[in-house]
């Protein structure tokens, strides 16, 4: 048996309530959404933008459109896990890999071994176990299935909102990658956080990343840069945005 066919469904909005506007903020040579997209476009998976239908995301949709991506869904602003569904319901595709635009530094390394995971366990939804690789790194899957029942079962603010709060809450989620986590950072990750939340922490990502490029030039298109950062960040802890603020 074949693995599952998967999409990537990378959700963003302009309307940040700490720091509106991020997506669009320069970051190396490229934007914070932009090094998200190129990122994941390097996996060879489909990548969908997914944002709000407010006029002001028009920005979001043109600025992803230039990247090359494989499309654009738009939908209710503050209903995120309906953008999901439509993107179910438009895409061919047994699972959906989940992302948010305010983690350029997504490790997307760990696509293949959350597909071959659920395929292998026969589940319906798996994530990376987010204290086992820094905040803004992790991943999440779920089938169509995963994302109806979703939709059937829990209305709440926080699952339409989260997408996932559902999922995490009563779906098996037992095995975690953590092997596979503990690979690519074979050290304490706890105070490690590369999202991009606050003004703060994205001052701090840019420090990061041009100094892994002066000091090691390595830059952000390498396969392994997510683990080269947290390992620079582990070492020079000046480097990181410590406090972690959310799963995914």
């Amino acid at each position: 048996m074949g693995l599952p066919s998967v999409v990537i469904g990378i959700q963003c909005r302009l309307s940040s309530s700490r720091l509106p506007g991020k997506a669009l903020l320069e970051l190396a040579d490229t934007t914070i959404l932009g090094m998200c997209l190129e990122r994941a476009r390097f996996t060879g998976y489909p990548v969908f933008m997914l944002t709000s239908d407010q006029q002001e995301d028009d920005l979001i949709a043109q600025s992803a459109l230039r990247y090359g991506i494989d499309g654009v869904i738009r939908g209710s602003l503050d209903n995120v896990l309906s953008r999901y569904v439509s993107l179910a319901e438009e895409v061919s595709c047994d699972y959906i890999i989940r992302v948010t635009a305010d983690n350029p530094l997504t490790e997307f390394g760990f696509v293949e071994p959350l597909i071959r995971h659920v395929s292998l366990q026969g589940l319906q939804y798996a994530w990376v176990e987010p204290s086992f690789c820094p905040e803004g790194t992790n991943l999440e899957i779920f089938s169509k299935k995963a994302l109806f029942d979703s939709v059937e079962s829990d209305s709440t603010k926080s699952n339409l909102e989260h997408v996932t709060t559902y999922m995490r809450r009563n779906m098996s989620i037992d095995k975690c990658l953590k092997e596979t986590s503990l690979q690519l950072f074979p050290f304490d990750c706890s105070d490690l956080s590369f999202t991009v939340d606050t003004l703060c922490d994205y001052v701090s990502l840019v420090k990061l990343i041009s100094s892994v490029f002066q000091k090691l030039d390595v830059c952000w298109q390498s396969p392994d840069f997510v683990r080269v950062c947290a390992k620079f960040a582990h070492n020079y802890p000046s480097y990181n945005t410590k406090g972690r603020n959310h799963f995914i």
